[in-house]
């Protein structure tokens, strides 16, 4: 009877004992990291965020016919605030007369910058995509022919019979979403006077 007694004393001293009767807690796993600190270690990318190299192609044709082509090729950054900017042209004189008072004609020259601007900014989108943001303006002189011609649907001097030149100017800004490597044509739009076919196309590579 003892015995009995002191066993069961002992059972409830156990029993009292903390952390006793109850299976041993796991330690809780380490909670994860988010996902981009996860990517942060792998992303190499530079304080102005990641280069990109943009190819942009201005083509002219009349009808299968591709008559120009004028291929530029620049780099925007994701992390930039400000876009990339390309301006080449040439100063075109341009005569302009005026009369005076007395009737007199004088003729003086003028200039006016003919060629091509461009601007692009880009932005990281989804995906592995990036969006592009491109602005082009383009012009040029026209040459004026004597006459009617089959090989050239320009404008003549009958149309024209002061002989001052005429000046053809595409304005345009287009928002593309690409992928490393990819290319798009994003314009293609018919000049009014020529006839001639307009196309711009773009494309983009991640330079590592």
């Amino acid at each position: 009877m003892p015995n009995r007694m002191l066993s069961t004393a002992l059972a409830v001293a156990l029993l009292a004992l903390p952390g006793s009767g109850r299976a041993q807690e796991k330690p809780k796993p380490e909670a994860a990291k988010p996902e981009a600190a996860r990517e942060g270690a792998a992303d190499r990318r530079g304080p102005q965020g990641i280069t990109l190299r943009v190819q942009l192609v201005i083509s002219r044709f009349q009808g299968d016919k591709k008559v120009a082509s004028l291929p530029y090729t620049l780099v925007a950054a994701t992390g930039s605030q400000l876009s990339t900017r390309v301006r080449m042209g040439v100063d075109t004189p341009v005569p302009v007369t005026s009369a005076s008072e007395s009737g007199k004609q004088t003729t003086s020259i003028q200039y006016r910058n003919v060629g091509t601007n461009i601007d692009c900014s880009a932005r990281e989108f989804a995906e592995g995509r990036f969006l592009l943001n491109i602005g082009v303006e383009n012009s040029m002189a026209l040459a004026l022919e004597k006459g009617p011609s089959s090989g050239n649907p320009g404008p003549s001097v009958e149309a024209n019979p002061t002989g001052s030149p005429l000046f053809r100017r595409f304005d345009t800004t287009v928002t593309v979403v690409l992928r490393d490597g990819q290319s798009v044509q994003t314009v293609a739009s018919t000049d009014p006077v020529t006839g001639e076919v307009v196309k711009i196309d773009v494309t983009m590579n991640v330079i590592p």
